[in-house]
């Protein structure tokens, strides 16, 4: 154990060789995570439109509830982070444990209040009484299982706090291994297993949940033995969830306005037509591919920037964000000059309407080209969340979103039409990618901050 702790100190060592040391591998499991969507999508597909629209219709709703889960693990990552950078051992195991208590009875409570909820909640988003029972099904079996889908997350965030590049990653491949074995086989069955229709996608993706889970649980108990099962005491408990709360709370409120900016981009683009819509909709997704590195970063650079900041080495903590910077810029600029050079290709394989095909080809030749702004804005929050900072890193996230992307787009539907929704898009990305790189590394605090004292 100690020779695996060692090694992964980032407290020593080059800050960019820890970066890419954890973005690597982090990126071949988001990639595989996506995949499981679009395999998702094929096999339910199949069953029937309205089967596949009421699994697409959940997306929203389950994100929802992911944000939460992504904000406890920001959470943890900050608080297991600060305590092994300051070297402090017994506190780290409790931490530890308590974020992934935390987050069960979190998501518990979300659960048994979201079940009853399936109906009026669905209801008032529009679904029809054709996706309702396929909604139903799919929502119920969902929310019953959702505290192993969030427990190789938070898991996971343990992991990787604490330095470890490679479990998290093979636990994102595994589970979406088993995902797309299932997926055909309790979706149209096999043998003597029934064919399950949408309770079946839904149970894949549980059963991989579960599998995972234990092999995460049994790393963090027996290689790293990071769980303290003794009893704490109520005080240290609850001052523990406070902390882990007070990194986690803001960071879900920030996850969610990603998402927020990108309705109402599509909201600016909707008046030109479907295929407009459609158009700008392939241009995001194929960009998302080219933006995997990017958010692996994003979920990288809080380990680094919490543990360096815990340990009290704030010129690492500046390095760490100029360097994540810079790959940004890179990684942004020559994923951009691909994309325009592809466009024209990549278009007709996507979309069968000329018109649809012109807004993806103009997106892939503007938008790419502010994706390193992004990448920053992204990087900015996590690595303050890292910090104990979460108030900062929401500050990026709405800089960038609310303050930008949205006036920007509708700005751009005014002047300019379609083509003129993707230039705001370029616009807001590139002014928040520029402004914020320049306030965090001018005048930003790059200190740890823990919450108050006792």
């Amino acid at each position: 154990m100690a020779s695996t702790r060692a090694s992964n100190d980032l407290t020593q060592g080059s800050v960019f060789r820890h970066i890419m040391r954890l973005v690597a591998p982090m990126s071949f499991g988001i990639l595989a995570m996506m995949l499981v969507g679009v395999i998702d999508a094929y096999w339910v597909g199949r069953l029937g439109t309205d089967q596949q629209a009421a699994v697409q219709f959940v997306f929203p709703v389950s994100m929802l509830v992911m944000s939460i889960s992504i904000g406890l693990g920001a959470g943890a990552v900050s608080v297991v982070a600060r305590a092994a950078g300051r070297g402090d051992g017994e506190s780290t195991k409790r931490v530890a444990t308590d974020a992934l208590s935390l987050s069960f009875i979190v998501v518990l409570i979300v659960s048994l209040i979201g079940i009853p909820l399936i109906g009026p909640v669905f209801r008032a988003m529009g679904a029809t009484d054709q996706m309702m029972p396929y909604v139903r099904e799919y929502m119920t079996i969902w929310f019953a299982g959702a505290v192993f889908m969030v427990g190789p997350m938070v898991a996971s965030n343990l992991l990787r706090a604490m330095g470890d590049a490679i479990v998290p990653s093979v636990i994102m491949i595994i589970a979406a291994f088993i995902n797309m074995i299932l997926d055909p086989i309790l979706i149209f069955g096999l043998g003597p297993i029934p064919a399950l229709e949408v309770t079946g996608a839904a149970l894949a993706t549980l059963i991989a949940n579960m599998a995972v889970f234990l092999i995460a649980l049994g790393v963090l108990v027996f290689r790293e033995k990071l769980l303290d099962f003794s009893w704490p005491g109520f005080d240290t408990l609850f001052w523990n969830w406070r902390e882990i709360a007070r990194i986690g709370a803001p960071a879900s409120g920030s996850n969610m306005i990603g998402p927020l900016a990108n309705t109402m981009v599509f909201a600016a683009m909707a008046p030109f037509g479907e295929p407009a819509v459609a158009g700008l909709g392939v241009g995001m997704r194929v960009e998302a591919l080219a933006l995997i590195p990017l958010f692996a970063l994003s979920g990288s650079i809080g380990p680094i920037t919490g543990q360096n900041g815990g340990a009290g080495l704030d010129h690492r903590v500046r390095e760490a964000f100029l360097k994540s910077f810079l790959f940004c810029a890179g990684w942004g600029l020559a994923m951009a000059v691909l994309l325009f050079g592809l466009s024209r290709f990549l278009a007709p394989v996507f979309l069968p309407s000329a018109d649809g095909q012109a807004i993806a080809s103009s997106y892939w030749a503007i938008a790419p080209f502010s994706m390193a702004g992004y990448g920053v804005a992204m990087a900015a929050a996590a690595g303050f969340n890292g910090l104990g900072r979460p108030l900062i890193g929401v500050a990026c996230n709405a800089f960038r979103g609310l303050a930008l992307i949205i006036p920007l787009a509708w700005l751009g539907n005014w002047l300019g039409g379609a083509t003129g929704v993707i230039w705001g898009l370029f616009a807001a990305n590139l002014i928040a990618g520029v402004v914020i790189a320049f306030l965090v590394l001018k005048f930003a605090p790059l200190t740890a901050e823990d919450g108050r004292k006792r």
